[in-house]
C-alpha cells in the first residue's frame, strides 16, 4: 500500500535518521563516497549529497523533495551484503502490492514515452545516451537501454516503435531485487523522474 504521510513527512523522518547517523554507511560500496561528514552517491549521471546542509544535487536544479526521500531511503536500506537476485527482470506490476500504483505510473510513464517518441526512435536513443544510458542488444525491441539509476538499482527501457501493425510501446524494468533496496514508490518516482529528462 501507498503510505498516508506526504513525501514531506517522510523525507524528514528519513533524513533525521541519517543525519544521526552522520550519513555514515559502509565506505566499500560501489556508488557512494564519503567524506568530511558527508554521503555522494551517483544518480544517473549525477552526483547527490547527503549532509547536515540537506540533500542536494551537485552543479544541477533542485531537487523534488520526493527524489530527496528516494535518496535517504536508498542509503537506509543500502547494506554490506547485496540482496539475492535471480537476474529476472520484472516489471513494476509484477512486484508484491504494486497494485495501487501501477495505473498511475503507466500514464506518467510509458503512455509519455509512446506518444512524444513514436516514429522518432532516434531522438529517443539520443535522449538516452545523454542522460548516462548504454545501448543494448534485444532482438525483441528497437531499443532497449541499461541506465544505472542507483549503484544496486539499474533501470532498463525498453521500446518498440509505430509500424503499420502496431503503436508504439515502452516498458521499464527492473531486476527482481530492486524493492530490497527502495520501495514501490521510490522505484516509480525514478522512472516518472527519467521519463522528464527523457521527453525534457
Amino acid at each position: 500500500m501507498i503510505n498516508s504521510k506526504t513525501f514531506e513527512q517522510k523525507f524528514n523522518d528519513s533524513f533525521l535518521l541519517i543525519r544521526e547517523a552522520g550519513f555514515l554507511i559502509n565506505n566499500d560500496l560501489p556508488g557512494i563516497r564519503q567524506h568530511n561528514g558527508s554521503t555522494t552517491l551517483d544518480f544517473f549521471n549525477q552526483k547527490i549529497v547527503l549532509s547536515d546542509l540537506g540533500v542536494n544535487a551537485i552543479g544541477s536544479e533542485s531537487l523534488t523533495v520526493a527524489l530527496k526521500y528516494l535518496f535517504c531511503q536508498y542509503l537506509q536500506k543500502c547494506t554490506d551484503k547485496a540482496c539475492e537476485s535471480s537476474n529476472r527482470l520484472v516489471t513494476i506490476r509484477e512486484f508484491s502490492d504494486s497494485g495501487p500504483l501501477y495505473s498511475s505510473f503507466t500514464s506518467n510513464t510509458g503512455k509519455i514515452l509512446e506518444t512524444t517518441f513514436s516514429g522518432s526512435i532516434d531522438r529517443l536513443k539520443h535522449r538516452c545516451l545523454s542522460l548516462g544510458g548504454i545501448i543494448m542488444e534485444n532482438p525483441s525491441y528497437d531499443l532497449s537501454v541499461r541506465f544505472k539509476a542507483l549503484s544496486r538499482i539499474p533501470v532498463i527501457l525498453n521500446f518498440n516503435d509505430v509500424d503499420e501493425l502496431m503503436p508504439a510501446s515502452a516498458v521499464f524494468l527492473f531486476h527482481d531485487n530492486a524493492d530490497s533496496y527502495l520501495d514501490l514508490e521510490c522505484l516509480t518516482i525514478i522512472c516518472t523522474w527519467l521519463t522528464g529528462q527523457l521527453i525534457g
